[in-house]
């Protein structure tokens, strides 16, 4: 069932059970013979059958099955006492073929919707197949659905008075045989539950989610099992948050026990699980791997876009956006994934018109809608930004990152009104590491240093996987990911404001490790010596740091800030060197060549060599040398 929703859909499955033909009657459909001619002159017999419509489906030559198919069914138009069946199967054969177009025409000719669950199932397909949503939700199919107490109405509509004598005048043209035969076909492949999500879906397009919910539920009393449902309420955040956190556990456990499992959608999950925790470079090679066993899969590839922008990987990013374009240019999936190439280029005015194409296309497309509020925060346009992730939030209005990015936004101006949206993306995602983060820096700009450190340790916890009671040491061996190195850093800036050098050192160290030339990381480790006194490494990491940025002005002072405190330290005038240390050093200086005088006119006593202070001397040569010179004037 869940195969032949998933086609219903939309979704574009290439393994959907409405690609198996039915079962035929070789007396429902004879074999045709056709006199046809060569291009030399000759003619010869051509015979059209369901055989032949099956041997060219297998070889992929779709526009001779439709000539066959056409060929079998123009033998039965005519018939005084049509047989239904027969005609099911043959907009059945044009489902497979995705005459979409046809489907539409042929099904609504004679009203075939609304005589039977299995064409109004197949009238519902190819309109949404055409973007047609309104008209999907406006089929008169609701005399065909059953009643279910728990659901109530349905926001479907049903035949009025007239147009349901109509109706049933026409049924009487068609056997009972016929209709038991399609009633058969229609509990076989459950196409009641699966025209309610196709309905669902148009209802969602449409962002009426209240009436979507209404057809999911029908749809789920009568099949709890079907594997769509749960991708469909995934996909536009139909579920509540309690609900959500509970589904992402049991599904994490379950990822452990299909370790090494190929099955696409265990891979597809956990890829999934780990862009959620921020592990971007696993998600990529999960991806690989699906991409290299299944080819491009269709439920994999929104995922891959969002992973290659977070790594910044716009060759990826170009590569994939033309595969997808030269495949299918007039969805807007493509146009996406090159608008989010431009973005990390940093091409932003090529990223706003391509965007704005996407969600001219879809403008129920809510990823779309977020990248576009991206765009215009890089363009400081932070109006129009929340606009879009305003937009956004309305069409998956469970979803945190609508509300996270607008926390944002708020940020810099209004820390009442961020704080306000944050909470709300907390409400909604709490196991977040991203929005736990983005919680803690907020509190940090607020100067809630105490609030700050304690959400960033849950954030490093959550992205190391460990225990909040685990040791440090333990927690920083494990491997993280590369996207969290601000996270290692801003923890290390918490425990050196709390005075926790030692700790933060341990941080910054880790983060060094992971990115050798972190240039704030390695500044930082260099304050925190400085700091505790040790002079020497303090400026070994300085010089780390200016070799990497010579012309940063700020690291510069903090250098000359520490050498200046540790130079205050000593009073040279009090400063005195004891008999041994001096006789020691003397015999040192006893090689005139090691030391020389620079100016013979001004040469002083070594400052080892006499008890009495440098400066003392200083000054007594300066005097005897003044009053000399003034004795000589007069």
């Amino acid at each position: 069932m869940s195969d032949v929703l998933t086609s219903a859909s939309g979704e574009g499955s290439s393994n959907s059970r409405t690609l198996d033909i039915p079962k035929h009657d070789p007396v429902r459909f004879k074999s045709i013979k056709t006199l046809s001619s060569r291009i030399n002159g000759s003619d010869y017999y051509d015979k059209a059958s369901m055989e032949k419509v099956l041997e060219m489906l297998e070889i992929g030559r779709t526009e001779e099955a439709v000539a066959y198919a056409d060929t079998l069914y123009s033998n039965i138009i005519d018939d005084e006492q049509q047989d239904i069946v027969s005609i099911a199967e043959y907009v059945k054969v044009l489902i497979v073929l995705r005459q979409w177009r046809r489907v539409s025409h042929l099904i609504a000719r004679r009203n075939y919707h609304q005589m039977h669950i299995v064409f109004a199932y197949y009238a519902a397909t190819a309109l949404f197949q055409r973007n047609m949503f309104e008209e999907v939700t406006e089929l008169a199919v609701g005399h065909l659905l059953p009643p279910i107490s728990q659901v109530g109405p349905l926001p479907v509509r049903t035949l009025s008075q007239v147009t349901g004598r109509y109706v049933e005048e026409e049924r009487l043209k068609f056997s009972f045989a016929n209709l038991a035969e399609l009633d058969n076909i229609s509990k076989k492949l459950r196409l009641i539950p699966g025209i309610m999500i196709t309905i669902a879906e148009s209802y969602l397009k449409l962002m009426n989610r209240d009436a979507a919910m209404i057809c999911i539920n029908y749809a789920l009393n009568l099949d709890n099992t079907t594997l769509h449902i749960e991708r469909l309420m995934t996909k536009y955040n139909l579920v509540e948050p309690v609900q959500w956190e509970k589904y992402k556990k049991v599904r994490k456990e379950q990822l452990k026990l299909h370790e090494g499992n190929h099955d696409p959608r265990i891979l597809i999950e956990r890829a999934q699980h780990a862009y959620e925790m921020g592990r971007f470079a696993e998600t990529k090679k999960v991806t690989d791997e699906l991409f290299d066993l299944f080819g491009p899969h269709p439920e994999s590839i929104l995922l891959r876009i969002h992973c290659l922008t977070m790594l910044k990987d716009s060759r990826a990013l170009l590569e994939l956006g033309h595969q997808l374009v030269a495949d299918d240019p007039h969805i807007p999936l493509p146009w996406y994934c090159v608008a989010l190439y431009y973005y990390t280029v940093g091409a932003n005015a090529r990223a706003r018109n391509f965007i704005g194409k996407c969600t001219m296309m879809d403008s129920t497309f809510a990823e779309a809608w977020v990248a576009f509020g991206h765009i215009l925060h890089y363009e400081v346009e932070h109006e129009q930004s929340m606009s879009c992730y305003y937009r956004a939030s309305k069409l998956v209005d469970r979803s945190s990152e609508p509300f996270l990015y607008t926390s944002l936004q708020y940020s810099t101006h209004s820390q009442k009104l961020s704080k306000k949206f944050m909470l709300e993306a907390v409400a909604r995602a709490p196991n977040d590491p991203l929005i736990r983060h983005e919680e803690a820096c907020i509190a940090y700009m607020a100067k809630n240093y105490s609030e700050a450190d304690r959400l960033f340790r849950i954030v490093f916890h959550m992205v190391t996987e460990t225990e909040e009671d685990a040791p440090l040491e333990m927690a920083l061996k494990k491997n993280i990911d590369d996207f969290w190195l601000s996270m290692l850093n801003n923890i290390g800036h918490i425990a050196r404001q709390n005075g926790r050098l030692q700790e933060a050192i341990l941080f910054y160290a880790k983060a060094i490790k992971m990115e050798p030339k972190y240039i704030d990381a390695i500044a930082s480790t260099a304050l925190c010596y400085a700091v505790m006194g040790e002079t020497s490494k303090a400026t070994e990491f300085f010089n780390r740091a200016l070799a990497i940025d010579p012309f940063n002005e700020t690291i510069r002072q903090c250098m000359s800030k520490m050498i200046a405190a540790h130079k205050s330290l000593f009073d040279i005038d009090k400063y005195t060197m004891a008999d041994n240390q001096a006789v020691k050093t003397q015999l040192i200086l006893e090689n005139p060549g090691m030391r020389k005088p620079h100016n013979d006119g001004f040469a002083v006593p070594s400052i080892l060599s006499c008890r009495k202070p440098f400066i003392t001397m200083l000054k007594e040569r300066l005097t005897n040398e003044t009053e000399g010179g003034e004795e000589g004037n007069v």
